[in-house]
C-alpha cells in the first residue's frame, strides 16, 4: 500500500514512523487515543421544524417527520463538526505563555551543562 520510506521507530517492529495505514477514525482507535475522542463533535443539520404545511404534492410521496411538538419537521443530519474548542483568558494565556518559555530556557540550560 505504500513506499517503505523514512526511518523505523526501532529495530524490533519493522515499522516506518510515519507509514501506518488505519481502517478507522483515528479518535475511535484505543492504540492512538486510550481515553474517549478528545474532540468536541456537534451534529451539522438541515431542514425546518416550524412554519412547514402538512398538505401539498410532496407530502403525498413521503412520510412526514413530526418533531416533539407535533409539527412537522424537515430537519435532517448531514455530517458532524469536530474540532477542539479552547477557552482561556488572555491572562492566563500570557501566564502559560512566560511558564512555557521559562522552563524551556531551563531545559536548554541543562542541555548545554549536559553537553
Amino acid at each position: 500500500m505504500y513506499i517503505g520510506l523514512g526511518w523505523d521507530e526501532d529495530r524490533e517492529t519493522k515499522r516506518k514512523h510515519y507509514r501506518q495505514f488505519y481502517e478507522d477514525e483515528l479518535e475511535l482507535i484505543k492504540e492512538i487515543f486510550p481515553k474517549p475522542s478528545p474532540f468536541n463533535s456537534e451534529k451539522i443539520i438541515r431542514g425546518q421544524s416550524r412554519g412547514i404545511s402538512k398538505g401539498g404534492l410532496m407530502g403525498m410521496f413521503k412520510s412526514q417527520k413530526q418533531d416533539d411538538s407535533g409539527q412537522v419537521s424537515t430537519i435532517q443530519t448531514v455530517g458532524f463538526f469536530k474540532g477542539i474548542i479552547e477557552i482561556e483568558s488572555k491572562t492566563d494565556r500570557k501566564e502559560y505563555s512566560e511558564k512555557k518559555e521559562k522552563l524551556i530556557q531551563e531545559l536548554l540550560r541543562y542541555l548545554d551543562k549536559l553537553s
